[in-house]
C-alpha cells in the first residue's frame, strides 16, 4: 500500500477509478470526515489524473503532490511486472503496425 507524508503524519493512499482512464488520487489523514452522517475518512487531499493503469495513476499523482509542496515524501510499491509486460506487449504491436505498411507501399512501387 502506497504511503504519503502529511503534515509530519504518515497517511494512507487511496486510488479509485473515476471513468475510463481518469483516476482520484487522496490522501488519507486517519481522521474522520466531521460533515458526514457515515463515519468515513477525511481526505483533505485529492488529486484527478488522467493514466492508463492505477499504478500509472499514483505515481503520477503523488509526484505531482509533492512538486506542489502539498505532501513532503511518499512510499510506493514497485510497478507491477505483468503491467510492464502488458506495455512492452502494446508498444511491440504498435512498431509492427507501423512497419507493415511501409513494407506494402515498397512492394506497389
Amino acid at each position: 500500500m502506497a504511503k504519503a507524508t502529511w503534515e509530519g503524519k504518515e497517511c494512507n493512499v487511496r486510488v479509485d477509478s473515476d471513468l475510463e482512464s481518469n483516476w482520484s488520487v487522496s490522501i488519507l489523514s486517519g481522521e474522520f470526515d466531521p460533515v458526514s452522517l457515515i463515519k468515513r475518512p477525511a481526505a483533505p487531499i485529492v488529486m484527478k489524473v488522467r493514466a492508463k493503469s492505477r499504478w500509472l495513476a499514483l505515481d503520477t499523482g503523488l509526484r505531482a503532490l509533492k512538486a506542489q509542496g502539498k505532501i513532503t515524501d511518499y512510499t510506493i510499491e514497485p510497478r507491477p511486472a505483468e503491467e510492464i509486460a502488458a506495455e512492452e506487449a502494446e508498444k511491440a504491436k504498435k512498431k509492427a503496425a507501423r512497419a507493415a505498411p511501409t513494407e506494402e507501399e515498397e512492394s506497389d512501387a
